[in-house]
């Protein structure tokens, strides 16, 4: 498992098929993003990072009272891309060896899957969890790819480098994202 790790959650979305701030919206007792911030709190790593929104962000409160370095993305609307690219920065400013990157829309991720992505980085440049036949975050880089992903432009994310990554299998339900207010209501 590397040592120097940066976890960082992509917290800078815009919500807008949900129709308001869905990471504040209450989910199990607590604001949907409490739930990943709570969880990677609990796992021993160097550095935790939550990329927000400019402030005020009722968002980066959420996270900074559980001890995340804020880093801003001056620019939401510009996607997914873009957050993840601010967290690659900051991950080699800080040195890190490996960057671990969850949404905050997936409150269902656990300590031990990301454990497991984690230990599965000991070997390879890419560790993606696997669910339906697909494969996406949460997801370990290894610094030799910090430059590609800082390059990352838009709503695309990183799936062009996960096509050689090794794999985590996830649970049914545990990869679930919520995206409408449907999704809420979902149990």
């Amino acid at each position: 498992m590397p040592e120097r790790i940066a976890a960082v959650v992509l917290a800078a979305g815009l919500s807008t098929r949900f129709g308001g701030d869905k990471l504040l919206h209450a989910h199990a007792g607590k604001p949907l993003a409490a739930h990943i911030a709570d969880t990677l709190a609990a796992i021993p790593l160097t550095w935790r990072i939550a990329i927000v929104p400019p402030a005020p962000s009722p968002r980066g409160k959420l996270f900074a009272e559980r001890g995340f370095e804020l880093v801003t993305n001056p620019d939401p609307h510009h996607g997914m891309g873009a957050s993840l690219a601010f967290g690659a920065q900051r991950a080699a400013e800080l040195d890190a060896e490996a960057l671990l990157v969850c949404l905050a829309d997936m409150p269902n991720i656990t300590a031990a899957h990301l454990m497991a992505l984690l230990a599965a980085g000991e070997n390879s440049d890419a560790v993606a969890t696997r669910f339906d036949d697909t494969r996406g975050p949460p997801v370990l880089f290894a610094r030799r790819l910090f430059s590609d992903l800082a390059a990352i432009t838009g709503d695309h994310g990183a799936k062009h480098l996960l096509a050689n990554a090794a794999l985590v299998a996830a649970p049914p339900g545990l990869a679930r994202d919520f995206d409408t207010s449907a999704d809420f209501n979902q149990p």
